[in-house]
């Protein structure tokens, strides 16, 4: 072997084994690993990870006017991929969302039928070899519609154990008529367990829809907000409105239970059903009547009785409120602003952990001054996620000529005892500050996984080093320089950042509201920029 050969050789070699190092990378608690480039003739996004088999993982990914199933194997090459057909016209379809259930997937699309106005849902079985729809379409669900401007959506909710599906309409605003809406219950095999289609005692304009839920025995849960004259505001100091959650048992009869704090106004609240059957609620209250956050409560109902057991509300404690905020505005009272509270966790003792994010967009106006917030999302019906609550694009309310800046920023972890108690409360601090894209870049995705919660998202490289208590977080931008982080929360509340990759090493940009925990311990993480595309696994 002659000299230069044995260079161009060992050039080979170090390029592939450098390949390598980057594909496979061993973190503290598990670990991580990039799979191949993925190109694609046009640009395209992926909106949905459905599922997982033996075989390989389930996607659904958007080009303009142009949906596919794709298929890929455990080492994330891409293996088959198939156009959805979504007919033309006035037989055009449209994609809701998707599901895997028991093993098979399930594509649920919607149509209108203009000849008796009405918008139906149907499903289809994905056949896992094809990745085509396997016999005929079943009508999950319908209802009537006024005009397509105002046409009401569907969504979906599954059970903890995966064996119920519940599909939510939320049917158009008609006068001065009561809050309209529909829930239907199927079990994992799509059969059809029950319907009920119910008008509230209350005017639609004064009630809001907040969460809904199925349980494992096919009980549904619909937690709405009752407001008394007008929306978002107080009456001499008290709230004016009221937490409403309406039980249903299978759909045979429903039960109301009101939730409300004495003098203290629930600011967000999330709810699960426990193993023994009992309501359990927590959130955030303040006592400034906005919508910022003192402190943390904990409410226990029995599922019998309709009664409170259990009311815990405690504040902020002033070292975890100086993590935020100067020791001074923290002296002053002064509360945490703009936080959604995204997830509730229940802990095997009866406890529960809530995780927050700082969310909210706001109007520029061409002197930079900024003349509003909306901190509350809007709907779309292209597709819906279910892990993920952040399912707005642009506020109808905003100026059409207008930029519309979009904050996502520091996550709030807080653990709570049984008695209501917080045990410890965490900030993970995060600035993702964006314009005119609907945050596409921001935000986290979360595994919780051996005891853990592993929070992925863009960084700026120069936050890797910073702690829960430095006020100085530099803003995320995409770019070469920019870095994917997981953070790991352990039990104790103890915290560790890492960087997972680079944004020059993919050569491609992640995208955490489409990234999930996929199955007990893993999770996929999507990247993507022009026509490229690129997965990571994380095993932990």
């Amino acid at each position: 072997m002659n000299f230069r050969r044995m260079i161009t050789l060992m050039l080979i070699l170090g390029i592939i084994m450098g390949q390598n190092v980057l594909a496979q990378k061993k973190l503290e608690h598990g670990d991580l690993y990039l799979g191949p480039e993925i190109k694609s003739d046009k640009k395209g996004t992926l909106e949905d990870i459905i599922g997982m088999d033996k075989e390989g993982y389930y996607m659904i990914r958007a080009e303009p006017q142009k949906f596919y199933l794709e298929k890929y194997d455990h080492d994330l090459n891409l293996v088959k991929f198939e156009r959805i057909e979504l007919g033309k016209g006035g037989n055009r379809n449209f994609i809701e969302f998707a599901e895997q259930l028991d093993g098979e997937i399930y594509l649920f699309t919607s149509q209108y039928n203009s000849s008796v106005k009405q918008k139906i849902l149907f499903a289809n079985k994905i056949n896992k070899q094809s990745l085509k729809p396997e016999g005929t379409s079943v009508k999950v669900a319908a209802y009537s519609y006024r005009s397509r401007q105002d046409d009401g959506y569907f969504d979906y909710s599954v059970s903890r154990d995966s064996s119920k599906i519940l599909i939510y309409y939320d049917t158009p605003y008609h006068g001065n008529s009561g809050e309209k809406f529909g829930l239907s219950v199927f079990d994992s095999q799509l059969n059809h367990l029950w319907s009920k289609e119910l008008v509230l005692p209350f005017r639609d304009k004064l009630y809001e829809v907040e969460r809904y839920k199925v349980d494992n025995h096919g009980n549904a849960y619909l937690l709405g907000i009752v407001y008394r004259g007008k929306v978002r505001t107080k009456r001499q100091g008290r709230p004016n409105y009221e937490y409403h959650l309406l039980a249903y048992n299978q759909g045979d009869q429903y039960e109301e239970y009101l939730l409300n704090l004495q003098n203290k106004f629930i600011t967000d609240m999330q709810f699960e059903i426990s193993r023994t059957g009992e309501i359990i609620c927590a959130g955030f209250y303040s006592d400034l009547g906005k919508s910022s956050v003192r402190g943390t409560f904990y409410l226990l109902t029995d599922a019998n009785t309709k009664e409170i057991k259990k009311e815990y509300y405690q504040e902020f404690d002033p070292s975890f409120l100086t993590d935020f905020m100067s020791e001074k505005r923290a002296g002053k009272g002064k509360e945490l602003e703009r936080y959604n509270l995204s997830q509730l966790e229940i802990r095997r003792d009866g406890g529960v952990v809530l995780i927050a994010e700082q969310v909210y967009i706001k109007e520029l106006h061409n002197n930079n001054n900024y003349s509003r917030y909306q901190s509350h999302f809007y709907y779309s019906s292209f597709l819906s996620y279910g892990h993920y609550p952040y399912r707005y694009y642009r506020d109808p309310y905003f100026n059409r000529d207008s930029e519309v800046q979009y904050n996502y920023n520091d996550i709030m972890v807080i653990n709570i005892r049984p008695n209501g108690t917080i045990q410890w409360a965490k900030r993970i601090p995060k600035r993702q500050r964006s314009k005119n894209d609907g945050g596409r870049y921001s935000s986290y995705a979360i595994s919780i996984a051996k005891g853990k919660m592993f929070f992925v998202f863009n960084d700026n490289p120069k936050n890797l080093h910073k702690q829960s208590n430095d006020r100085k977080i530099y803003n995320y931008t995409k770019g070469k320089e920019s870095v994917v982080v997981l953070v790991t929360l352990n039990g104790k509340g103890e915290m560790k950042k890492e960087a997972l990759f680079q944004e020059r090493d993919t050569k491609t940009t992640t995208k955490p509201k489409v990234c999930e925990q996929i199955s007990k311990n893993h999770m996929i993480i999507y990247s993507e920029r022009n026509k490229k595309a690129k997965f990571a696994r994380l095993t932990f």
